[in-house]
């Protein structure tokens, strides 16, 4: 591992393709943290070789403006799927004209503090048996430099994150650890103080200068890379203000895949989950570019997944729309409100390009439900993806029903918590293991059929008006309320921690008799290990 401060240009050597692609399945079945070094190395010169042209220059390559790749055919357009083309515009549109969907940047950011000590993460007291896991950032660079500075420099306050991977997609700048100087530290090199007034230990910063564009795959060849065992990993487009809340939560469930979201994208993945109990199916998607923590060994097992397959270039490329579905895990989605950076060059908000989504999705899907059903696994298969012992058989726990969280809070101090699900769950509906039925359209319908919140009421009543400080948006559970139903905070650290900077948890209510109601019908309980609760 390169040491703090260190950039470098990855050298390339040609390989044969073939023996490549062999090395590449060979070394994915005996995979370990050193062997998968060797095997991005692999990957990375078999793309490089096989594919001279740079592929910033590929018209078919989502963010250039073209249409993407399909065989050289055109494809009808039929009048649902116009249909529902133009209900997604509608809903993107929506969000992105929503002022409270996106947070000030310049009125939030510069008072975020986190509220973890850096003396829980130091290197000269850490235990190994710890809860507190320290992580590594991996942070994805394209045209956008001033963008990755201001990610990195915001990842810097947060003293679990230990390690900071820049790599840069550009091929025409060359990027260096100088760029992302940590300017709270004085220029006579004396230990600072964080704003919390507490001694933050240096945090290792390395450039990766990429020789070619490997868009989203970079994310996870570069996560192999890291000295920790759980990586968190962010495009250089968005400021993620939750991370003290998204961090508790990975810390109670390290092994799973913890993701923030907007609202209106949030409604849109929870019809992106996918169940069906005979084959053992069980797995969501999720967008990871605002902000993500993984067990590294997911990347590990995810790269093992594609050395078995025969994915093309492009697919390889946008390998975002492909990790969380072969993870066979739901995400953890918070549903709260992000503060962009620029984003001009940007894909992911074109509306033109959500083809290129449903068509890699698609694949996904077709491919991990062949493996899992046990059709069609043969070496000249167009969908293989792999040993069906490369994806995880049993749903992780806590199960699906059994989490409740929901949204960070506005300040970052506490999650939203409650039973109360606005959106079918994922076994109410079948995915089919028939070839002829797999369509993710469809798919959709079909959870759009049962009792599934409109657009218009995820925008006006979403989780995170709860909690937003906001006395003029309010979340509304959708279903009607029964026995047992909850709600609820999971503060950062527990209000005895806070002292004196602890503050008053009010519930408001646009009428008193609503109040007398709740008084008489509600029992408010705390606790401070989530185990044992006081009235």
């Amino acid at each position: 591992m390169p040491l703090a401060g260190h950039s470098e240009i990855l050298p390339l050597h040609g390989r044969p393709i073939a023996s490549i692609q062999a090395h590449v399945r060979t070394v994915a079945r005996r995979i370990t943290p050193a062997r998968a070094i060797i095997a991005f190395f692999a990957i990375l010169s078999l793309y490089i070789l096989a594919h001279s042209t740079s592929s910033s220059n590929n018209p078919s390559v989502a963010g250039h403006g073209s249409s993407p790749r399909q065989d050289g055919r055109v494809k009808d357009i039929s009048a649902k799927d116009k249909k529902a083309r133009l209900e997604r515009q509608r809903m993107l549109l929506e969000w992105d004209s929503r002022s409270n969907y996106r947070t000030d940047l310049a009125e939030s950011e510069p008072s975020r503090v986190s509220a973890f000590s850096p003396a829980l993460f130091s290197s000269e007291s850490h235990p190994s048996s710890s809860k507190y896991i320290p992580v590594t950032a991996v942070v994805l660079s394209w045209k956008r430099r001033e963008g990755a500075k201001a990610v990195v420099a915001h990842l810097r306050k947060y003293p679990f994150i230990k390690e900071i991977l820049i790599w840069n997609n550009n091929p025409e700048v060359v990027l260096a650890a100088k760029d992302f100087a940590d300017r709270r530290r004085p220029l006579d090199g004396s230990k600072d103080e964080g704003a919390s007034g507490q001694n933050f230990e240096e945090t290792s910063v390395v450039v990766f200068n990429s020789v070619a564009n490997l868009h989203d795959f970079s994310k996870y060849t570069t996560c192999s890379l890291a000295k920790y065992d759980h990586c968190y990993i962010q495009d250089d487009d968005w400021i993620n203000l939750s991370l003290d809340s998204m961090y508790s939560l990975f810390m109670d469930q390290p092994n799973s895949l913890v993701t923030s979201t907007i609202p209106a994208m949030y409604a849109q993945q929870r019809s992106w989950m996918f169940h069906n109990a005979q084959i053992g199916l069980h797995t969501g998607f999720s967008w990871l570019g605002a902000g993500s923590f993984m067990p590294k060994q997911t990347v590990f097992r995810f790269l093992q997944q594609l050395g078995g397959s025969n994915l093309w270039k492009e697919r390889v490329q946008l390998s975002d729309l492909f990790f969380s579905l072969w993870r066979n895990q739901y995400p953890i989605v918070l549903s709260h409100a992000l503060a962009p950076l620029d984003q001009s060059s940007s894909w992911s908000g074109r509306i033109d390009q959500w083809s290129v989504v449903y068509e890699h999705m698609t694949d996904a899907m077709v491919r991990i439900t062949t493996v899992l059903s046990g059709l069609g696994i043969v070496q000249g298969s167009p969908h293989r993806v792999g040993a069906k012992a490369d994806f995880v058989a049993e749903e992780e726990k806590p199960l699906f029903k059994d989490r409740h969280s929901r949204s960070s809070c506005a300040n970052d101090k506490c999650l939203f918590q409650s039973n109360i699900d606005m959106f079918p769950s994922p076994d109410q509906v079948k995915w089919p293991a028939e070839a002829h039925n797999r369509d993710i359209h469809a798919h959709e319908a079909r959870f759009k059929a049962l009792q599934y919140p409109s657009a218009e009421f995820v925008a006006m009543h979403t989780y995170h008006y709860a909690v937003d400080q906001d006395l003029l948006t309010c979340w509304n559970s959708f279903k009607t309320l029964k026995k047992g139903s909850f709600f609820g905070l999971q503060f950062v650290l527990p209000l005895l921690d806070l002292g004196e900077h602890a503050q008053l948890i009010e519930i408001w209510s646009t009428t008193a008799t609503t109040l007398q109601t709740l008084e008489s019908h509600m029992v408010i309980k705390a606790s401070v290990d989530g185990i044992s609760w006081a009235k």
